[in-house]
């Protein structure tokens, strides 16, 4: 029989060096090791992506950490939720993902993904979002610094959603580096509840206290989000970086007077898109999330939502059981998708499907031109279409040993 389990008790039983180590932090044993020990996470130069520092390595329950470079600071739910985006796990809310990726290291088979109350509890923690924590600026004011990151994730500067974008600084870090702000608003709201960050160094997190639960990241021309009823399509996306490189990848296709990008920064929530598809109520919502398993799930997740319904997915021996409202029906891992989700539950036409090509893993790998060898999860189409490319290289490796020209 399952059990559950809290947020406390897993911290027992999980320290943010276990979680380290298993993303590739190393000790740095020349820093020492006592009340403190520092962990560096290692380029493929020799060089240093990250560095963090961890109090009380020795008692699991009491650590803490804070970056060199001054980005976050926090407990063990905090430095997980700062790198949401190396775990395959999906949930309802960050809260349950954080919870499953804990009971994994604690070798626990449930969590109690809704104990808000210890997570409302840190003390030292701040879970409501203070803009005056961030001293913001406009992209504009800061092009030099803004467009040199975008460029290192392939990003044009014709194809970037400036107005959609800040430059922030965290007050309460002890180094105070600029980071790219993406701000979050709830639909039909101008107040900003947090920001998915980006800054040096692949840094990636979310500003303190953001609200992933109902607010996301929207961008598009004004005429088009100003006149939610113009919008005929709404294409999700797992981050801004991949919502505009969906945009730049695809710009000659998309009727942008009529269309919104939205990232849920990682975590896809049933709150975002009930709440954002309410606001464009006669819009399409296109999966455009990853081609791995969690974001083939936020695909059909998004796609059951449009059409009214919650689905319950678990894994296991490479099958997923889906449950929505009384019905219950599997499907291979390897055929996870909205197109296989729409033969046992009927889509209307509100929902489209637009995933990256074959062979990589998210938008911006596509722009960045980095294709992967074998993606953790392939639809039969796109083993058939891989397949298809391999031959067609063979035949024409065979034509020039042949000494014919093509």
């Amino acid at each position: 029989m399952p059990y559950e389990v809290s947020f406390k008790d897993l911290k027992r039983q999980v320290g943010i060096d276990d979680v380290a180590f298993h993303l590739g932090y190393r000790l740095n044993r020349h820093a020492g090791v006592g009340r403190y020990i520092e962990l560096v996470l290692p380029d493929s130069h020799g060089g240093k992506l990250d560095t963090i520092i961890i109090s009380h390595p020795k008692e699991k329950e009491l650590q803490w950490y804070f970056h060199r470079n001054g980005n976050a600071k926090g407990d063990v739910v905090n430095f997980i939720s700062e790198n949401l985006y190396h775990f395959n796990k999906f949930g309802r809310n960050q809260w349950e993902v954080i919870g499953k990726i804990m009971a994994d290291f604690a070798n626990m088979p449930v969590i109690d993904n809704h104990d808000r109350n210890y997570i409302n509890s840190l003390g030292a923690v701040q879970h409501v979002f203070d803009p005056k924590r961030y001293a913001a600026q406009p992209m504009r004011d800061n092009m030099d610094f803004a467009i040199g990151l975008l460029e290192e994730r392939g990003l044009n500067k014709d194809t970037i959603f400036a107005n959609h974008i800040s430059v922030v600084r965290d007050s309460h870090a002890k180094w105070v580096a600029p980071m790219l702000a993406f701000p979050y608003r709830e639909p039909e709201s101008d107040k900003v509840v947090g920001y998915e960050l980006r800054g040096d160094r692949g840094f990636k997190g979310k500003a303190a206290g953001t609200n992933s639960t109902t607010a996301m990241w929207v961008a598009g021309i004004p005429s088009a989000l100003n006149n939610p009823a113009m919008v005929k399509d709404v294409y999700f996306t797992e981050s801004a970086y991949d919502a505009m490189a969906f945009y730049q990848a695809n710009r000659t296709k998309i009727d942008l007077p009529h269309s919104a990008f939205v990232s849920v920064g990682g975590c896809l929530s049933n709150g975002q898109v009930c709440g954002v598809m309410r606001h464009f109520n006669l819009a399409k919502a296109v999966d455009c999330f990853d081609n791995d398993l969690p974001g083939r799930i936020y695909g059909m997740r998004m796609a059951a939502l449009v059409e009214g319904k919650r689905l319950t997915i678990t894994e296991k021996c490479n099958m997923l059981t889906i449950e929505t409202e009384g019905q219950k029906f599997q499907m291979e891992v390897g055929k996870a998708s909205v197109k296989e989700l729409a033969k046992n539950l009927p889509l209307s036409n509100r929902v489209g499907e637009w995933k990256p090509p074959v062979n990589y893993k998210d938008w911006n790998d596509v722009v960045r031109e980095m294709p992967v060898n074998a993606l953790q999860v392939k639809t039969k189409f796109q083993r058939d279409e891989n397949l298809a490319k391999l031959r067609a290289e063979m035949r024409e490796r065979d034509v020039l040993k042949s000494g014919f020209k093509m």
